[in-house]
């Protein structure tokens, strides 16, 4: 009760929460690291093609060596024509706000299935979207590459079973290569950790509670002395009505509606708001759900930690008796209630609790970022299957980006023209067999039956 141990071993806390802080200082040193890649990427390029005695011209872009751009140019910025100030990287807000909204594609995404993806999958998925783009940058991998992979590593990791091909049928302009190029890559930046734990669970068995008082059925704590199921249940009976809330009207009346309405819209919350901002990376569960359910009806809420803990006692006292030290617990943990309740409600006041389609004005934000990233996207990285393959086959996919964009496909093709070799000779045995078996079988009893000839006598 006053120390969850069995979540505190959990990889969520010991690699995965953070500080206000911290989290800040983990993504600008990002970000930092992967702009002097994309610069040093842009100059190596540019080596490149001066050695080639390739020399565009000012006014005109170079033919995309990546034949899955479908022939689209790259512009001068692009390809580091210039200074290497002209590449305008994007800032630790830029790159966060577009993750965001893959996340919310992702949650799309997951309603393209017959039936739809469950919604601990796609929370799931997001939070390896999240969690792999604190410590690389969308300049690198871009996320589009990454979010279909993250949702099928979803589906494995929490049993909900898919094939690759019925997977890929519903991701237009994608094959089965191109999904699951990037998984490992995917994996190491997890750091191999894939279990997540959703607020989904506890809200579910916190509203069993709630409706269990409902009833008359629950038995109270310990630590409220005297209080019998019936005096639970005349005390959730005269709350008073929840006011105006950012997650949506709740009847007051009758109970059990009211109960079922809160459940809605606190899931809702959970769906989406909990899902786009750090909550995960900031607040355990136990934590989120309860802020989510302050949201959707506070009187609700303040009464089930007071069945809970107690009522808050204000200033904490230094008693040592079990009812006193739940109180102080219940005065420290409102305030962290309220903070994770305000970033939650930011994210709804912004987006609503449902909807994950951005408005006019952050739509024209998001494609201005967009076009920025086109220019500023790491060259030698871009293309995740030909780097996957390069990697199968034995080379190596330097973090750094010390190859350039044609090595890749140079290694390629001498793979591919080593596998055709080895295929010839493959052929060729087989032959040589197939001709020794015809030759052995026109022998006098050579293969006449299944055992060969007679045996010589003498």
């Amino acid at each position: 009760m006053l120390e969850d141990d069995i979540y505190r071993t959990s990889t969520q806390f010991r690699l995965w929460s953070f500080t206000e802080d911290s989290l800040r200082s983990i993504r600008a040193n990002t970000n930092a690291v992967a702009s002097e890649r994309v610069r040093a990427a842009v100059r190596r390029a540019r080596e490149a093609r001066q050695q080639a005695s390739i020399a565009p011209t000012p006014d005109q872009g170079t033919p995309n060596p990546n034949p899955n751009d479908g022939g689209r140019a790259v512009t001068p910025a692009r390809t580091g024509a210039g200074s290497e100030q002209e590449i305008e990287c994007l800032t630790p807000d830029e790159e966060f706000e577009l993750v965001q909204y893959f996340c919310e594609k992702t949650m799309e995404l997951g309603d393209e299935y017959k039936p739809p993806l469950p919604t601990t999958v796609r929370a799931t998925a997001i939070q390896y979207l999240r969690r792999f783009y604190l410590t690389n940058s969308p300049m690198t991998y871009h996320p589009k590459s990454i979010m279909p992979c993250a949702l099928f590593l979803a589906t494995k990791t929490d049993n909900f079973y898919m094939s690759l091909r019925s997977f890929t049928e519903h991701i237009p302009n994608s094959t089965m290569e191109s999904i699951i190029a990037p998984e490992f890559l995917l994996t190491q930046g997890l750091r191999f950790t894939f279990d997540v734990r959703h607020p989904f669970r506890g809200l579910e068995g916190g509203m069993m509670e709630l409706n269990a008082i409902a009833k008359g059925e629950a038995t109270p704590g310990p630590h409220l002395p005297g209080l019998t199921p019936t005096g639970l249940q005349k005390s959730i009976q005269s709350l008073p009505p929840p006011p105006t809330s950012i997650a949506g009207p709740v009847p007051a009346s009758p109970l059990a509606t009211r109960l079922a309405k809160v459940h809605h819209n606190t899931r809702e919350i959970l769906k989406h708001s909990a899902q786009m901002t750090d909550a995960y990376f900031l607040y355990t569960p136990s934590q989120i759900w309860i802020s989510a359910l302050l949201i959707a009806d506070r009187p609700l809420a303040e009464f089930y930690l007071e069945t809970k803990l107690g009522p808050a006692t204000a200033p904490p006292t230094s008693s040592t008796s079990p009812s006193d030290m739940l109180s102080n617990i219940h005065a420290k943990l409102i305030p962290v209630l309220q903070s994770c309740s305000d970033l939650l409600a930011s994210y709804i006041q912004h987006n609503g609790t449902s909807s994950t389609v951005p408005g006019s004005a952050r739509m024209k934000r998001l494609k201005l970022i967009g076009k920025k990233l086109f220019h500023c996207q790491n060259p030698e990285r871009e293309d995740i299957v030909a780097l996957n393959r390069l990697q199968k086959a034995g080379g190596s996919a330097l973090p750094t980006g010390a190859n350039t964009p044609s090595e890749p496909v140079a290694a390629l093709t001498s793979v591919n023209v080593a596998a055709i070799s080895e295929e010839q000779d493959v052929e060729n045995d087989i032959d040589r067999a197939a001709k020794k078996r015809k030759l052995e079988s026109e022998k006098p009893g050579g293969m006449d039956t299944p055992f060969g000839g007679e045996l010589k006598k003498g």
